[in-house]
């Protein structure tokens, strides 16, 4: 079973909960999820093995530090699993008495919850979810990028292109309109017009063949049968015009 996760376990003695709850409230405002023992343990619940268990679940501790947490095994056993487990521990003091040794962090001193919050608040950083939602935007992103790498990857080569001119036999003019058309065998596998300069260009799929057949055809001039033409060069077609 996954256990919820929280911006922030609130750590405090029971004694000073009407002190403690407006910070809660807070912090909730801000948008932090907050563990309030409270409120977050259902009756019955072995509270160390909760406690445990909801600390791991947290990013951070704030510490309600006052003379009622200081003699608290709860508590101890709170800040203490929270160090070993190299989460930060932030201390919110409520009355002068001194933080443990072993917490060799600046507290905050605010008198009330309000600004106690604000203090926490630059270390306490995005919450929950604003990070899920950097953290949607980033994996949507990278979706996006990976499905260009994949089109760029899985895409068909561009085409190449078989080009060149048609002229008159007899006067050496261009001649345009004539059907261009690259043959399979006896299919016509594309075929194209020439323009009004009698140029012709034909994208074809590859790979490139070293030739193709190609059959010239117009109406007013002598058909010509399908003929083996290379394919490295535009080719130089003319036709003769019918008397």
């Amino acid at each position: 079973m996954f256990s919820r996760r929280y911006d922030v376990f609130l750590s405090y003695s029971r004694v000073d909960t009407e002190r403690v709850a407006p910070l809660r409230d807070a912090l909730r405002h801000m948008g932090y999820s907050v563990f309030f023992d409270t409120q977050s343990i259902d009756p019955g619940e072995q509270w160390k093995t909760r406690l445990e268990r909801s600390i791991q679940s947290s990013r951070t501790l704030v510490l309600c530090w006052s003379e009622n947490t200081r003699g608290s095994d709860y508590i101890t056993f709170e800040y203490s699993r929270a160090e070993a487990l190299h989460k930060p521990v932030l201390p919110w003091l409520l009355d002068k008495t001194p933080l443990p040794a072993m917490l060799e962090v600046q507290a905050i001193t605010a008198p009330d919850a309000a600004h106690a919050a604000q203090a926490l608040r630059p270390a306490l950083g995005k919450t929950m979810g604003q990070r899920r939602k950097v953290l949607m935007a980033i994996a949507a992103l990278a979706v996006v990028v990976i499905a260009v790498g994949i089109w760029f990857l899985l895409r068909p080569p561009p085409p190449w292109h078989f080009q060149g001119e048609v002229t008159d036999r007899v006067t050496s003019l261009p001649i345009a309109g004539v059907e261009v058309d690259v043959m399979s065998g006896n299919n016509v596998q594309a075929k194209a017009f020439t323009d009004d300069k009698g140029n012709f260009d034909l994208p074809l799929p590859r790979p490139q063949p070293d030739t193709v057949n190609v059959r010239f055809r117009k109406e007013g001039y002598e058909g010509e049968p399908p003929t083996t033409i290379h394919t490295g060069k535009p080719w130089p077609q003319d036709m003769v015009k019918l008397q």
